[in-house]
C-alpha cells in the first residue's frame, strides 16, 4: 500500500478589492467632513487685502460689527469683560495668538482700543483678519 506523500495544498486567496473600496471611501469621507468650519452668524464686510491668509483653526476669535459690538467665538461681550472670558477658554497656545475680524466700516480708534487692551495683558498676538479681493 502506497500513502501520498505530498498533501495537495490549495491556495487561500482574498479579494481585497472591496475592502480597499471602502477604505477609500472612508478616507474621502473623513477628508471632506473635516474641512467644514463652522462659521457664527456675525454678518461682517471684511476689509480686502491681496496678501490676505486664512486662520481658521485659531481658538479665540474676536469679532466687531460695524455698530462696535464685540463678540468672542460668538457670544457676545463688552471691553471691560474681554480679558476675563478670553481666560475662561483657558490656554490659548504657546503663543498667545487672538484673530481679529472686524468690519471693515469699524472706527480705527476701536481697533486700537482692543489691540491695547489685549497687549496690556499680554496677549501680543493679534492677527487681523481680511478678505482677498475678488
Amino acid at each position: 500500500m502506497k500513502l501520498a506523500t505530498q498533501s495537495s495544498k490549495k491556495l487561500l486567496i482574498l479579494n481585497l478589492t472591496s475592502l480597499i473600496d471602502v477604505l477609500f471611501i472612508l478616507i474621502i469621507f473623513f477628508a471632506v467632513s473635516s474641512t467644514f468650519l463652522e462659521q457664527p452668524g456675525i454678518e461682517l464686510k471684511l476689509p480686502e487685502a491681496e496678501s490676505s491668509e486664512s486662520y481658521t483653526t485659531q481658538k479665540i476669535i474676536l469679532y466687531v460689527d460695524k455698530s462696535d459690538n464685540l463678540s468672542l467665538n460668538d457670544q457676545m461681550i463688552s471691553t471691560n469683560t474681554m480679558i476675563g472670558e478670553i481666560k475662561k477658554l483657558g490656554e490659548i497656545s504657546k503663543e498667545n495668538s487672538i484673530v481679529l475680524k472686524a468690519d471693515k466700516e469699524v472706527n480705527h480708534g476701536e481697533i486700537i482700543r482692543i489691540m491695547d487692551i489685549l497687549r496690556k495683558n499680554k496677549y501680543y498676538k493679534i492677527i487681523i483678519s481680511t478678505n482677498i479681493p475678488d
